[in-house]
C-alpha cells in the first residue's frame, strides 16, 4: 500500500483470496450508467480482503454493493478445495460476472482461453489486450511468476505504478513499485525489481500487544 493510504487496489488476504482493478475510460453500453454516490470501491475492495472467506462470498458482497464508477474488477481464491477467479464488468448500473467461458467483451482481439480469465489496460482497448493474450498464448500452460514478470507484463508494457502478482496456492505475493521521487533505475513498476512477500510468514507475526 501507500503511506496513508486505507483502501486497496491489490491484495492478498490470510484466506487465500486476492483482488485486481483497472479503471474503465472506454466502456461499452452494456455498462449503462455511473454514480458518484454510493460505496467507494477501494473500500469493497478492502472489505473482500479483511471479510470475505471464499469467492462466492465476494461475487455477493459486489453484486449487491451500492456500486459507483465503471471498472473490471477480478477475485481470486486460491484455496486447495476450491482455486477459482472471476472477473467483474461493475458499474452503478451492473455487475456481471464472467469465467473463461464466457468473458466479455466478445472480440478478435480479446479471444477466450480454457482456464484464463484477463483484461488489458481498458474494457474497449484492443491494442493491449491483444498484446496481453499473445503472450498468454505464447506461455499457456506454463505460466509462472518469473515468466509473468519477464515475458508479460514487461512486454506488455502494463503495470506503470505498480503491479501485484499472486501464488494463491503457495501463498506468496510479488510486487513492484514505479520508482520514486529522486529515486534511480528504470521508470515503471514493469520494468524495476519485484518484491516477494511469503505471506505465510508475514501472516503468522503476532499483532503488537496494546499497552497499559
Amino acid at each position: 500500500g501507500f503511506v496513508g493510504w486505507i483502501g486497496a487496489l491489490t491484495g492478498q488476504s490470510s484466506q487465500q483470496m486476492a483482488i485486481s482493478e483497472i479503471g474503465v475510460s472506454y466502456p461499452d453500453s452494456t455498462f449503462g450508467n455511473m454514480s458518484r454516490e454510493g460505496t467507494p470501491f477501494t473500500y469493497l475492495l478492502r472489505d473482500i480482503l479483511q471479510f470475505d472467506a471464499t469467492l462466492n462470498d465476494s461475487i455477493h458482497r459486489i453484486t449487491t454493493a451500492n456500486r459507483t464508477c465503471d471498472l473490471i474488477l477480478g477475485v481470486g481464491d486460491g484455496k486447495a478445495d476450491y482455486k477459482d477467479f472471476r472477473g467483474f464488468e461493475y458499474s452503478y448500473s451492473v455487475a456481471d460476472v464472467f469465467d473463461d467461458q464466457d468473458m466479455r467483451p466478445v472480440a478478435s482481439w480479446h479471444p477466450r482461453m480454457e482456464g484464463l480469465v484477463y483484461y488489458g489496460m481498458d474494457w474497449l482497448c484492443p491494442a493491449y489486450t491483444q498484446a496481453l493474450a499473445d503472450q498468454l498464448k505464447s506461455l499457456y500452460g506454463k505460466i509462472t511468476v518469473e515468466n509473468t514478470i519477464s515475458n508479460i507484463t514487461a512486454i506488455v508494457e502494463t503495470g506503470d505504478v505498480h503491479i501485484g502478482i499472486y501464488d494463491l496456492t503457495e501463498n506468496n505475493m510479488y510486487v513492484s513499485f514505479m520508482m520514486p521521487t529522486n529515486g534511480t533505475g528504470p521508470m515503471y513498476a514493469y520494468q524495476r525489481q519485484f518484491t516477494e512477500l511469503d505471506l505465510d510468514v508475514l501472516f503468522s507475526e503476532a499483532p503488537p500487544s496494546s499497552s497499559a
